[in-house]
């Protein structure tokens, strides 16, 4: 049996500025408790939470699948939201590179599903989306993932949703708009 975890990696810290990670995740967050990095590679994480570690130059947070599937946007910094699931072998990847998104793969069990943007400059090296996946948290986050300390410090948060958020109804759907994403814009279905 693989690691199965998601998340969102910036390349700012944001420990000090919560109001502006609030911002970018599109929900307010609630602090819980702290909890050591080993406690944040639970498998199938619910939505209703997220654990967050600060990097020395970065944010690591450990999302649902469904929230990590999605992109997202801080102003001017490089944001990789990622679904590694070993399990099912299931890969996402959402690049955005200084406030655009510059990359977006999706690949199911070896069959690539999207494949949108330019590729990166990593792809040539890393044959296989994980080994991908953790070369880009390291690029963005400034520190490796496998040898981020298992006792360090996190956070975790509840989400309480953000006044942000609208709901759009038209003839066809209904869904949920927040400022800093597009997650209207691609369902789940698309990566499950």
């Amino acid at each position: 049996m693989g690691l199965n975890i998601s998340g969102i990696v910036i390349n700012k810290n944001y420990e000090n500025d919560l109001a502006k990670l609030e911002e970018i995740l599109g929900k307010q967050l609630i602090f819980e408790k702290e909890i050591v990095f080993e406690d944040t590679y639970e498998s199938f994480k619910d939505d209703h939470y997220c654990d967050v570690y600060y990097s020395k130059n970065g944010t690591y947070i450990s999302v649902s699948m469904e929230i990590g599937a999605f992109d997202f946007y801080a102003d001017n910094q490089d944001v990789l939201s990622f679904v590694l699931s070993e399990m099912t072998m299931v890969f996402s990847i959402n690049y955005v590179k200084g406030g655009k998104l510059v990359r977006t793969i999706v690949e199911s069990e070896d069959e690539i599903q999207e494949d949108e943007g330019t590729p990166l400059k990593l792809e040539s090296t890393e044959e296989h989306k994980d080994e991908l996946i953790y070369a880009l948290i390291e690029e963005t986050l400034g520190e490796s993932f496998h040898e981020i300390d298992l006792g360090a410090k996190c956070k975790r948060y509840t989400f309480k949703s953000s006044t942000a958020e609208k709901i759009v109804i038209d003839d066809a759907s209904a869904s949920i708009q927040t400022p800093k994403t597009t997650a209207a814009k691609k369902p789940w279905w698309k990566i499950w």
